[in-house]
């Protein structure tokens, strides 16, 4: 793969997994499965290790945690210690590797063993509780790992959580942050499934996703009635408590009145652990709880403290991964499905067929393309995946039982909702109409997102019953509404203050800031990090709009086909006919204000180590004094700092003739700034 490639699939790759966790863990909406999720992820830490230029703050791979919702309804605080994320493995071979890893960090003899925990990887919604002199007194969510939303009244309601730890006080820990996952049982999910089928339109799609929701709800006592449970897996720091390891601190644990994850295994080897693994996925369907793999930690304290921990994850911890769960069922049918960017795509309507406690009806079949080469038809029978407990996918066509009749299955010819021509691209198809009805759908809702134009009332629902209501048959409709109150109350569960708080929504996101409205327009390859740097290149939307393909090109991080998209967009009558309806509407975005501080107008690029701090860290000091950060050597850095093994990035920048500082150049630099 050439430099290039690598660069725009870095890229690309970045994009999928920070929106895919921000769904994950603020919407509690993941678009994609684990395994899904942990290919992608481990593609793109294959590709910075081999071009570790590619490597950016706002990598994944980087980052501790996913963002905070905006907009929270909830104040934030910080944990005592950073929530980190756990190395995700899905082989034993991985699980072995790991393992060899810790004995050679620790300068043991290669066939050490070392000691072990092992207990079951809840699939639920981390929290922390913080406890002084035995009282809960504060308790967030995992948030983006450093801090999280204060949710104490809710946690309060959960009947596990302690609010008063057991013991003699004088015996108690001046203060502890206790970790855990709040997580409903088999037995509460379905009961709230079937409640649900009578009492709401809107059905519980698994446990996850309910204890998600319920954590943001504002009423505790919905909380306490559904009967969520928190289960302790460790601490995040504690005054006044010494264990020497895990399988110690869980009994100091229970003692203090926590309920803990079982079964729990103590091994003496990582083969142990294997075992371990391998039983309980035998067995998981017979357990209380979802879960989608085991957690294994080196099991003494002082090793954990050697081991340490990388930017993203500790290196005496490890989850390993339960393969996803199947099941067999037949499709009935393959019906096409339009995207909010207008793309086509098959979906299979199956025979009903139980999944990890759901009723899975509909299965993804990915693009044409690949429904071509895996040449599934009507009638197959199949085997559906439902890795994640989120999206189904047929992964697998038992041809052999294939009917004498069956036939393969076309592409269809024109769209199915407005009946315009299609547009291929590679295996993908594209209705081209911007005015198709399941398109504009698609591109309100993405429009009024959290990361686009933030309109919050503005959802999926709503958006239905507005354009069956008539009110919204265009996007820029959305901003006539606030004229249209009276009309919108007339609408069945929407009362004057519902009405309100959308129309203030609406109005607030009249002036939204250019990467927000780039993003929110729904072009075709552009995610939200792509709209960040396509707006810190160009001063407003006009400027970006009368841009040729060799301008776009020169914005980091935007190639050739992508370049192509935005021109694309720009050129197209309906397209511009919108753009122009916004403006008349009262949208327009801010002009962005110059960096202000002592390094304003600078730009730093780091290569190599540091020791005094980690490159993120002193990426946010630059940012903080004005300057802005570049992932590669471009035309646009103004200065270079060299760590310890610094790479190729500092050749090129010595050919350039860029300014370059050593570790005590930059401190030097930052500290007289």
């Amino acid at each position: 793969m050439s430099g290039q490639d690598a660069s725009n699939r870095a890229t690309e790759l970045r994009r999928i997994l920070n929106e895919a966790s921000d769904l994950y863990y603020n919407e509690g909406a993941p678009p994609m499965s684990d395994a899904e999720f942990d290919a992608l992820f481990q593609e793109l830490r294959t590709l910075e290790d081999a071009h570790p230029a590619l490597r950016s703050p706002d990598s994944p791979t980087q980052r501790i945690g996913a963002p905070l919702p905006r907009g929270s309804r909830f104040e934030t605080a910080a944990h005592l210690a950073p929530m980190l994320s756990i190395e995700s493995l899905t082989s034993a071979s991985e699980v072995r590797d790991f393992a060899a890893r810790a004995v050679r960090h620790l300068g043991l003899d290669e066939g050490t063993e070392l000691p072990w925990a092992a207990e079951p990887k809840l699939d639920g919604v981390s929290a922390s509780l913080l406890y002084e002199d035995g009282v809960l007194v504060r308790g967030l969510s995992r948030g983006d790992g450093a801090q999280g939303e204060d949710i104490t009244q809710n946690l309060r309601a959960i009947r596990s959580v302690p609010l008063r730890l057991r013991g003699e006080p004088g015996a108690l820990p001046s203060r502890i942050e206790v970790r855990g996952e709040v997580i409903l049982s088999a037995t509460n999910f379905a009961r709230l499934r079937d409640e649900s089928e009578t009492t709401t339109d809107t059905p519980f799609r698994n446990a996850r996703n309910t204890v998600a929701g319920t954590l943001k709800l504002l009423d505790p006592t919905t909380v306490s009635r559904r009967r969520l449970d928190f289960v302790c897996w460790g601490i995040g720091h504690a005054e006044g408590l010494a264990t020497r390891s895990y399988a110690e601190l869980r009994e100091r644990l229970q003692g203090f009145g926590f309920k803990l994850s079982r079964p729990f295994a103590s091994c003496s080897s990582i083969e142990e652990v294997i075992t371990y693994h391998d039983g309980l996925e035998a067995d998981r369907d017979a357990l209380p709880y979802e879960m989608d793999g085991i957690v294994a930690k080196v099991d003494d304290t002082e090793l954990q403290r050697r081991l340490g921990r990388t930017a993203r994850t500790p290196r005496w911890c490890l989850a390993f991964k339960f393969a996803p769960r199947r099941g067999t069922s037949r499709i009935e049918r393959i019906v096409a499905q339009v995207g909010r960017t207008g793309a086509v795509t098959p979906v299979a309507e199956l025979e009903p067929v139980e999944l990890a406690g759901v009723t899975v009806r509909r299965a993804t079949l990915h693009n044409w393309g690949l429904l071509a080469e895996r040449d599934i038809r009507v009638d197959d029978v199949v085997e559906v995946e439902r890795a994640g407990d989120v999206i189904p996918a047929v992964v697998e066509v038992h041809a052999a039982r294939r009917g004498p009749e069956s036939t393969p299955t076309a592409p269809p010819d024109n769209c199915p909702t407005c009946g315009s021509s299609l547009e291929a691209e590679g295996a993908f198809l594209y209705c081209v109409n911007v005015e198709c009805p399941d398109q504009l759908r698609g591109r309100i809702i993405h429009f009024a997102s959290r990361r686009a134009l933030d309109i919050e009332g503005l959802g999926p629902k709503a958006v239905d019953q507005l354009m069956e209501a008539g009110l919204v048959e265009t996007l820029e409709d959305v901003f006539r509404l606030p004229l249209r109150r009276a009309e919108l109350a007339e609408l069945d569960r929407w009362g004057e203050r519902s009405v309100d708080k959308l129309c203030d929504a609406i109005d607030g996101a009249r002036h939204p800031e250019l990467a927000r409205l780039v993003h929110a327009l729904g072009i075709r390859h552009v995610g939200e990090q792509t709209a960040k740097d396509i707006a810190s290149a160009f001063e407003d939307l006009d400027a970006l709009r009368s841009a040729d393909e060799e301008a776009l090109c020169e914005v980091e991080g935007i190639g050739e086909e992508v370049a192509k998209s935005i021109r694309r967009f720009f050129e197209q009558p309906g397209n511009l006919k919108f753009l122009a309806a916004l403006h008349e509407a009262g949208v327009v975005p801010r002009r962005a204000v110059a960096n202000e501080g002592p390094l304003a107008g600078r730009v730093f690029c780091f290569t190599g180590g540091l020791s005094t701090m980690s490159r993120d860290e002193a990426k946010l000091i630059v940012e903080r004094l004005g300057a802005k950060t570049s992932a590669s050597i471009t035309k646009t850095v103004t200065d270079v700092v060299a760590g310890a093994k610094a790479g190729s990035k500092l050749d090129k920048a010595r050919k350039l003739g860029i300014t370059i500082l050593d570790e005590d150049g930059f401190r030097a630099l930052v500290d007289a700034s």
